[in-house]
């Protein structure tokens, strides 16, 4: 593998500063680092490779053929078990000849020449691309976060793993008494607050943040026993007045997170958390230290410093030149007891 990148202006320490630089939240509001954030690590006991894939969200690969992870306690040790999620992506020939020939004839008479054009456009394809190799390992860091907060992150593409983090059975999965899409018969404040009570009696805790879709809000805001019980204070019960209605009652803060991805043709878009699940957890006024962290390890081609990391390896046969940008990371939820999921209506 070489060490620098052929082409004009693109050598590997410019490909990480630019990546580093680049921000994706704009377009995906992301929640995961808000109650996962990163940890940097000197080391790693497990560490998983990369494969190639154009998909949205990265793939994984194991360095020696396909494994699983199982487990709470590897996670409670002093050192990260690590993903190393990464993409890649390869240009011919001909993009890179482009900007080579760019970098040598920028003007022809005082006038930017034609080739000059073709290589500021080839040039602007590759930054293009370490953009969306970005956004889509930055997809799958969320999608593991969010599946770290509901108890479990189960995996089976080339890799295939499971891993189980521990959340007391009677606190993940529940389902109401009476699903909340039946707006007259379900009482959404009243399972919350049941809830609420049924952590801090058991560990103390008080969850006193909730997640859920809008839609999930929408419910709660044409619930007809709510209505009855705020019909004199609150005639007309929006949405936001549900929403403070629950807040203030419950001591709860709704959080309100309906983010998506796309798969690898742009064609569907899949939620990182279920439109009719809810994820009950404490805020950082009652947890101080967290729920847990996302270790993150230095990767050998960004000389062992935590963060994203890009590389470059030259094809033959035909020619051309691989580039990629990648994040060794992994959840690690250290308070499981704090965790409360809920189905509160059917999809």
């Amino acid at each position: 593998m070489t060490q620098k990148l052929e082409i004009h202006g693109m050598d590997n320490s410019t490909m990480v500063e630019v990546v580093r630089k680049m921000h994706s939240d704009i377009a995906i509001p992301r929640i995961g680092l808000d109650y996962l954030p990163f940890k940097d690590v000197a080391t790693e006991e497990v560490t998983w490779d990369i494969v190639r894939a154009a998909s949205p969200m990265a793939d994984f690969r194991a360095v020696d053929g396909e494994s699983k992870i199982r487990g709470k306690r590897a996670f409670d040790r002093g050192y990260a078990d690590v993903v190393s999620i990464s993409e890649k992506e390869r240009f011919t020939t001909t993009e890179l000849r482009k900007i080579r020939e760019a970098g040598k004839l920028p003007t022809v008479d005082g006038t930017k020449s034609l080739i000059s054009q073709q290589g500021a456009d080839a040039e602007r394809k590759i930054r293009d691309s370490l953009s969306d190799m970005k956004l889509s390992i930055d997809n799958r860091i969320e999608w593991m976060q969010i599946n770290a907060l509901l108890g479990t992150i189960s995996y089976a593409g080339r890799v295939k793993f499971d891993v189980d983090f521990a959340i007391p059975g009677n606190q993940t999965g529940v389902t109401p008494t009476t699903a909340w899409s039946d707006t007259a018969n379900s009482n959404p404040l009243e399972d919350i607050q049941t809830w609420q009570i049924q952590v801090q009696d058991e560990f103390g805790i008080l969850l006193d943040e909730v997640i859920m879709s809008r839609k999930t809000l929408n419910y709660i805001s044409q619930n007809e026993n709510l209505q009855n019980v705020m019909q004199y204070t609150i005639p007309m019960l929006s949405v936001e007045k549900a929403k403070e209605v629950i807040e203030d009652n419950a001591g709860i803060k709704i959080r309100v997170y309906d983010a998506a991805y796309t798969d690898i043709h742009g064609d569907n878009r899949t939620r990182f958390l279920p439109q009719n699940k809810i994820i009950m957890l404490p805020s950082k006024e009652q947890m101080p230290e967290g729920l847990g962290k996302t270790f993150r390890t230095g990767h050998p081609l960004a000389d062992y410093t935590p963060g994203y990391y890009t590389w470059q390896e030259p094809k033959s046969d035909p020619y051309g030149l691989e580039v990629g940008v990648g994040m060794d990371c992994f959840p690690a939820i250290q308070h499981p007891e704090a965790l409360f999921n809920a189905d509160v209506w059917s999809l």
